[in-house]
């Protein structure tokens, strides 16, 4: 009796078939489990920046860093800088290589596993020549390698800051359970939502700071004010949308916060401003 060996040209496309089938139906759930791990590592590196800007207000009359200068001790060109708009990507000025660089500020976020989000890590690295990646951010940086992009509330800060912040004090926010202090910015712009990528250290859905209690004042509640066709009009930068974004649109999901009363949460783009406004 002749045993048979080996499998049947069409048994091996069958099993190829169901192969594939069963790829289909667990690659979604595989990268949606990867996108959440990753948030999660997010968040965890947002909760030593709640955990920084207490302290560093605990030491600084309840104060708070200026939005564009909590990374670095100056805003002047440092060794390796090709402007200071550059230095989330330039590896040359990596504050984890060049802590010398680094402001008062970063030296209370020594425990904080990383300065940047694994999901904007990873767009970043991937997505610098697609149509939706703003360019100019990253133009004449040779040693591009994105190192930061958790960006400080522009609306909170020194009275001397150049970015004019409206709230100087951690005390004076008004609902710190809904105020971040620092927050998840992409590196991609929507035309008619934002105007900007990440290009500095500071968010702000309205430029200038001065503009922003009018548009309050006119919409009737912060909450009321909205990036968008839909909304306002265009803001300068807002919350990344990389996060639970849906399929084929990597801007329209949500970003991770760090809120000052102290929790990490994602929220909408939407809400950039009602978010950042402290007052």
């Amino acid at each position: 009796m002749n045993k048979r060996i080996g499998f049947t040209l069409i048994e091996l496309l069958v099993v190829i078939a169901v192969i594939a089938i069963l790829m289909a139906i667990l690659m979604p759930a595989l990268r949606k489990a990867k996108e959440q791990g990753q948030s999660a590592v997010c968040q965890g590196n947002l909760k030593g920046f709640t955990l920084a800007v207490q302290m560093y207000a605990d030491e600084y009359d309840d104060g708070f860093p200026g939005p564009r200068s909590c990374y670095f001790r100056t805003n002047e060109l440092l060794p390796g800088d090709v402007s200071t708009h550059r230095r989330w990507c330039n590896e040359d000025v990596n504050l984890r290589y060049h802590p010398d660089y680094g402001s008062t500020f970063f030296s209370y976020l020594s425990n904080v596993q990383s300065l940047i989000c694994p999901t904007f890590r990873r767009l970043a690295k991937s997505s610098y020549n697609h149509s939706d990646f703003d360019n100019d951010i990253a133009t004449g940086v040779t040693n591009y390698n994105p190192w930061m992009n958790y960006t400080q509330n522009a609306y909170l800060g020194p009275k001397k800051s150049p970015c004019n912040p409206l709230v100087h004090k951690l005390m004076d926010i008004r609902d710190p359970a809904n105020t971040f202090t620092f927050a998840d910015e992409g590196p991609f712009v929507e035309p008619g939502f934002n105007t900007q990528g990440l290009n500095d250290t500071a968010l702000f859905p309205i430029w200038p700071s001065s503009d922003a209690p009018g548009w309050v004042q006119k919409m009737g509640s912060p909450w009321n004010v909205k990036p968008g066709p839909d909304g306002i009009g265009t803001f300068t930068d807002i919350i990344a949308g990389f996060h639970s974004a849906p399929s084929g649109n990597r801007i329209a999901g949500k970003g991770n916060c760090a809120f000052a009363d102290g929790h990490v949460a994602l929220a909408s783009r939407m809400d950039s401003f009602p978010l950042a406004w402290p007052k």
